[in-house]
């Protein structure tokens, strides 16, 4: 019994020591963006997600999807919507089609990865989400308002080195971190410092 104990407390360490958490903050000099993803780079990513439309808004800024993986749209709205997307920066291209109220629809995300599309309504000009699309398992996505600054981030990453940041029309942040390393680095917008990420590998 002794020695049953004994191995369990060593794989438990093992399990402890691979483990990682990725901490740290997103800083704006000015009003920020309106969402962006944190995320490892490694993995499937997840194979389905769902993104609802409620009050001519949709239920979230961003979803993340993997490669082929499959988005439900809904329309709980009592008003008809059109989704689509025509993002230059991704090239990403589609057409729904009208949905009236409680419709769903699917759309399989089989566009290049580790890219974030913009999507909106025909109908409604003013409703946006984005689909991120990436081979990460370890993700977080973050909502930005209009009247907060600063973002904290924290993400079990497992084993995995190395993160990404996007932030729509914003240019991707890579960085790779090793475990107890810490780092800062400025997050452009057109050639211009628009925010300070820093970020640590415990």
């Amino acid at each position: 019994m002794k020695k049953y104990a004994m191995l369990m407390i060593g794989l438990g360490s093992v399990f402890s020591t691979n483990a990682a958490m990725l901490t740290g903050e997103l800083e704006f000099v000015k009003r920020p963006s309106f969402v962006g993803v944190v995320y490892a780079k490694g993995g499937v990513g997840p194979q389905k997600a769902e993104l609802d439309q409620s009050n001519k808004v949709f239920d979230k800024k961003a979803v993340v999807i993997g490669p082929k993986g499959e988005i439900t749209f809904k329309n709980s709205d009592e008003f008809q919507h059109n989704i689509f997307a025509n993002d230059p920066n991704s090239g990403v291209k589609f057409d729904v089609g009208l949905m009236n109220q409680g419709q769903t629809t699917k759309v399989s995300a089989d566009w290049a990865d580790n890219t974030l599309t913009r999507i909106g309504c025909k109908i409604h000009p003013k409703m946006r989400s984005y689909i991120a699309n990436v081979q990460s398992d370890a993700y977080q996505v973050i909502p930005f308002s209009k009247k907060q600054k600063v973002y904290s981030i924290n993400l079990d990453v497992g084993t995995h080195s190395e993160f990404v940041l996007q932030i729509p029309k914003y240019e991707p942040v890579e960085l790779k971190l090793a475990p107890g390393q810490e780092t800062s680095v400025d997050v452009m917008y057109k050639g211009k410092k628009r925010a300070t990420l820093k970020l640590a590998l415990k």
